[in-house]
């Protein structure tokens, strides 16, 4: 299913969705070899089915969600390990809280429509394991805006560069459902604080947001439980 941003506020962007078949991703993200190089976009896992042009357009889209990296012409997969999920989420968490307290020192001059659009879109899910891809690329972009939303120009470019999607993607393979649930409720509850102008609660509330989501992540990988349905699926 594809969300688009309210047609009354001309000027939001489209919420974005992924292209690239799910259980395409969900073979990528599964692949052991993940050292292994591929002449051709056709030869990645799940691609072999595809048409050239389909392999080729996923592939790009793979690699701007930091699922697939390109050097030389060839393809890889990038390992995201929980080790390195977590350290991307302390990074995205420190940004997003200064970013938090910004926004909320702006009290009344900011914008919230896009970030309750993208809210709204996630609650618009029966969160269950089906859903949990695309969701993880919503609240990606939910966190990117909220970045955008302080006017920190050095933060949101640090954010895009340093935090891709495939953080939360990745990450999303090993959230609990009741988890994305109770997300969606802390989301509101951050979007309140920052619409009240309480820079300390804002700030406080996205560090146990995203310290939450990387416990959960870490307890999870330890106990080897993954939430995406399997590939045979």
């Amino acid at each position: 299913m594809q969300f688009e941003a309210s047609v009354a506020k001309a000027k939001l962007p489209i919420l974005r969705t992924i292209a690239c078949p799910a259980q395409v991703v969900f073979a990528l993200l599964r692949e052991p070899r993940k050292r292994q190089r591929y002449d051709n976009p056709g030869e990645l896992p799940g691609f072999q089915d595809l048409t050239e042009g389909d392999a080729l357009r996923f592939a790009q889209e793979l690699i701007d969600l930091g699922l697939v990296g390109r050097d030389h012409g060839r393809f890889t997969i990038v390992d995201w390990t929980i080790e390195r999920i977590v350290e991307h989420l302390a990074l995205a968490g420190s940004i997003q809280a200064l970013a938090a307290a910004q926004v909320a020192a702006l009290q009344g001059k900011v914008d919230f429509a896009y970030l309750e659009d993208i809210n709204a879109a996630l609650k618009s899910y029966e969160t269950q394991a089906d859903n949990l891809l695309q969701g993880a690329f919503l609240d990606y972009q939910w966190h990117l805006e909220l970045v955008r939303l302080s006017g920190n120009r050095v933060a949101l470019a640090t954010y895009a560069k340093a935090i891709p999607p495939a953080v939360w993607i990745a990450g999303a393979n090993y959230f609990q459902l009741d988890e994305a649930r109770s997300s969606l409720i802390e989301h509101d509850r951050l979007v309140a604080y920052m619409k009240a102008g309480d820079t300390l609660r804002a700030r406080d509330a996205v560090s146990f947001h995203v310290e939450e989501a990387a416990m959960q992540i870490r307890r999870a990988g330890a106990a080897r439980i993954e939430s995406y349905p399997g590939t045979s699926t």
